[in-house]
């Protein structure tokens, strides 16, 4: 497995390790970006943009994909992630975005990608998918913005990624998102806003 595994987006620093995980130089790295899990927040449009600027200010291709527009076309769905070196999910709800994962099928092939080695990042809620479970992020995300209520995540690691421990808006439901996980035998991975968490086959590190 390969996993870029943040709590925001990519700063410069995290933009050249990322550009070692994939194996080429950012400016021939596709990122194929899916930010479905602000669909349903209130006014996401200012932080939405600005993680989207924080990735493509790295040279990256970035192209912006709406699942929404894929609910029917399986196959081509396929194809644009196919296409990508990085598929990244962005921050949101998390509970809506694991469904709409499932919803349209998206899950299933991200996954097979990543087990042929294509590298798999997200931010936020994008990185807490990858993980076993979204047990008690429901302190922080409405579960009920998901039509179908989803505890599974998507079991790229076994780790749970918490991120915005640092964030003096989150950090009190954070932390205690964390010790309830660790209360309950998950091994979690606590990310600062400027963290992320890089897994390459069995080694890991935060950056």
């Amino acid at each position: 497995m390969k996993l870029f595994l943040a709590s925001l987006a990519i700063n410069d620093q995290q933009a050249i390790e990322l550009a070692k995980l994939v194996g080429k130089d950012q400016k021939d790295i596709i990122l194929a970006l899916i930010e479905n899990a602000a669909d349903g927040e209130d006014d996401p449009k200012e932080w939405v943009a600005q993680n989207r600027e924080m990735i493509q200010s790295h040279a990256f291709a970035v192209e912006i994909i709406d699942l929404n527009q894929y609910r029917d076309d399986p196959d081509g769905l396929k194809a644009k992630l196919t296409s990508a070196d990085v598929i990244w999910c962005g921050g949101g709800n998390t509970y809506y975005l694991r469904w709409l994962l499932k919803e349209t099928g998206a899950d299933k092939i991200i996954s097979q990608h990543v087990k042929l080695g294509k590298v798999y990042g997200g931010g936020s809620a994008g990185a807490i998918v990858a993980g076993p479970t979204l047990e008690h992020f429901d302190a922080a995300d409405d579960k009920d913005a998901a039509p179908e209520l989803i505890m599974d995540g998507l079991h790229f690691t076994d780790s749970v990624i918490v991120p915005h421990m640092d964030n003096a808006k989150f950090a009190s439901i954070i932390h205690g998102i964390n010790d309830k996980l660790k209360a309950d035998g998950y091994k979690t991975v606590p990310l600062g806003d400027a963290q992320a968490l890089i897994i390459d086959g069995e080694s890991q590190r935060v950056v």
